[in-house]
């Protein structure tokens, strides 16, 4: 007879739990990719948990990383927003990603103003010098 999880732990390692060790770090980093897809459609906290069937207290949580979301929950959530599920992990093991809560909003705060921008010509030359510095910046001139 098989030996249960439970049984099989590493005898004196104890299982981590949010209330004792906070959130861990891959669930925070994917409630962040939640909350930027999110703000990118302007959806609210509200519409994403009706879309998804649950409470938006669980869409607060998910995003805080304070709860896991489930790969079926994960796969409504990158149909919702039009993300394939990669994007939830994009930049999750770059040791050199710094702060990803930090990025994310200053990702959001950008397109924000790039979309406040009136003049659809000024958004396209703007778009064409952030590719050619993302070009020089990448060595791919």
């Amino acid at each position: 007879m098989p030996q249960s999880a439970q049984s099989q732990r590493i005898p004196g390692r104890r299982r981590r739990t949010v209330k004792e060790h906070g959130p861990d770090p891959a669930d925070v980093h994917v409630g962040s990719r939640l909350r930027l897809a999110r703000g990118l459609l302007g959806l609210s906290q509200v519409q994403v948990a009706k879309a998804l069937g649950v409470s938006f207290q669980a869409v607060q949580k998910y995003e805080r990383g304070e709860i896991r979301v489930s790969a079926s929950r994960l796969l409504q959530a990158s149909r919702l927003v039009g993300q394939p599920l990669e994007f939830f992990f994009e930049g999750l093991d770059s040791p050199s990603s710094g702060d990803r809560g930090e990025i994310a909003r200053a990702e959001l705060e950008l397109l924000r103003a790039f979309r406040s921008l009136p003049d659809g010509e000024l958004q396209r030359q703007i778009l064409r010098l952030v590719r050619s510095m993302g070009k020089v910046a990448s060595g791919a001139h």
